[in-house]
């Protein structure tokens, strides 16, 4: 279950909001509203390599399409990949 919490909260208990962060997502609200979420470090990691492989595969896909030639498609997963 998530964390939520208001900006100024985690401005003064950050430390404890990164202990947080080790085990569940936490949203930290700004005027009442959802603004970042904090998550540790090995869930972003994952999370990226959730997103490099469904690029992998999206230009893979391209490529047996013929939409894209090997070139254009290196490209594109490229560009992709170091935004």
């Amino acid at each position: 279950m998530n964390t939520n919490v208001s900006a100024s909260d985690a401005k003064q208990k950050f430390g404890q909001i990164i202990d947080a962060a080790r085990t569940a997502p936490v949203v930290i609200n700004k005027s009442g509203k959802p603004s970042v979420v904090m998550i540790s470090f090995e869930r972003f990691e994952e999370l990226q390599a959730m997103e490099d492989a469904y690029w992998i595969a999206q230009a893979e896909a391209s490529l047996a399409s013929g939409f894209f030639g090997a070139e254009k498609t290196a490209e594109a997963l490229k560009e992709k990949l170091d935004a």
